[in-house]
């Protein structure tokens, strides 16, 4: 694993994905994320019960069959992920995003050149907006 401090000062030079899907559902679920940055290389995002955001350096996985469970496809973010609008700018500063009603780390705030996104594990789902937080968990950061 890695700080997330580690991305300050980088440029994203890409963004890949690994896509979820089912056969019986037409409903997309992000599994990772990998942010490839300069002088460090692909940062893969991770989620897990009850834990912190993992990031950890690590070349992306192939896509893989799940027999009845669906597949998970991997590759390049589309140009509508929120990501790829921040390819080739460069992280300010991360802050650590605090749920204050279970005391626990549950995602980073990025300021980049040119805006910000959040990243969260919100029950075990990686999550990725630039849009005003939950109401649930805005509320608890106040």
């Amino acid at each position: 694993m890695i700080s997330a401090d580690e991305l300050v000062s980088r440029r994203l030079l890409q963004v890949t994905v690994s896509w979820h899907t089912h056969p019986s559902d037409d409903h997309l679920s992000l599994v990772h994320m990998w942010l490839h940055m300069s002088d460090l290389g692909p940062v893969r995002f991770h989620t897990a019960p009850d834990a912190p955001l993992e990031l950890t350096l690590d070349q992306p996985h192939d896509s893989y069959d799940m027999d009845e469970y669906g597949q998970v496809t991997v590759g390049p973010a589309p140009d509508d992920f929120l990501m790829s609008r921040f390819i080739g700018q460069s992280i300010r500063a991360v802050h650590r995003i605090i749920d204050h009603r279970i005391e626990t780390e549950i995602g980073l705030r990025l300021e980049l050149d040119h805006g910000e996104v959040h990243i969260l594990n919100l029950g075990d789902e990686l999550v990725i907006t630039d849009t005003a937080l939950p109401d649930a968990l805005e509320a608890a950061l106040r």
